[in-house]
């Protein structure tokens, strides 16, 4: 996948560099665990996909392990995930989780438009954006030592005004307003550092729910990169 001009211009030096994980074939959704590995060039951004879950699974798993000639690559790592789409005028809601401090500023969409061949890397790519109009505060420790210090990951949940529509080649987003705090999501998200990166858990909010109902059947994730460096993140995604 690339960039559309207008992306260009809204996300300045970043350069998405997309990895998406092989979907299912005959054996149709399947279960476990699936590995992909990403290389984020600097200012980079990507996504990572894998295969339809079963519709029984109950929880998913995003393990994120990084290994750069940066020492402080993961300090400048958010990551993206997007609430289950629906078609039509709605708001899009996203769920930010990141190692560094960051603002509550957002910067307003005026008329900003986005493609996609379907809804569901559409809703990413709005997410995306709106994590990339948060700015990140400078001078954060190194992840080793904030991992240390710090169990949880700093999260924050927010929304922004989307008109969908589809169009010949697949379905084009508009955005104009600014993001919001957004509603309770239809699934809770946990995420905890580790010895090498983090661990992040998707679960439907009511008890016992299925995840698929919560998220749709394909577990999506996207990467942002401040760090003026590349790095490599090796992820592990898995239902059960």
């Amino acid at each position: 996948m690339r960039c559309k001009p207008r992306t260009v211009v809204i996300a300045v030096a970043f350069v998405l560099a997309a990895a998406v994980v092989p979907l299912a074939g005959a054996n149709g959704p399947m279960g476990g665990t699936e590995h992909v590995r990403l290389t984020l060039p600097a200012d980079g951004s990507g996504t990572v996909t894998r295969a339809p879950m079963p519709p029984s699974s109950t929880t998913g798993t995003i393990a994120v392990a990084t290994k750069s000639a940066d020492d402080g690559f993961f300090d400048t790592l958010t990551t993206v995930l997007s609430n289950k789409p629906t078609f039509g005028a709605r708001a899009v809601s996203c769920v930010l989780l990141y190692s560094v401090l960051v603002n509550g500023d957002y910067k307003d969409f005026s008329n900003f438009k986005e493609t996609a061949h379907n809804l569901d890397d559409l809703f990413l790519h709005v997410c995306i954006q709106l994590a990339l109009s948060m700015s990140q505060q400078n001078g954060a420790a190194h992840h080793a030592a904030g991992a240390a210090t710090k169990a949880k990951c700093g999260m924050r949940s927010a929304a922004v005004p989307v008109t969908i529509t589809k169009t010949a080649s697949g379905y084009q987003a508009i955005l104009n307003g600014t993001p919001h705090t957004s509603k309770p999501r239809q699934f809770r998200v946990s995420c905890t550092h580790t010895a090498t990166g983090l661990k992040i858990t998707e679960k439907a909010r009511k008890a016992k729910g299925k995840l698929a109902k919560a998220i749709g059947p394909i577990l999506r994730v996207g990467f942002l990169s401040g760090s003026k460096s590349s790095g490599k993140l090796k992820i592990a995604l898995g239902v059960r």
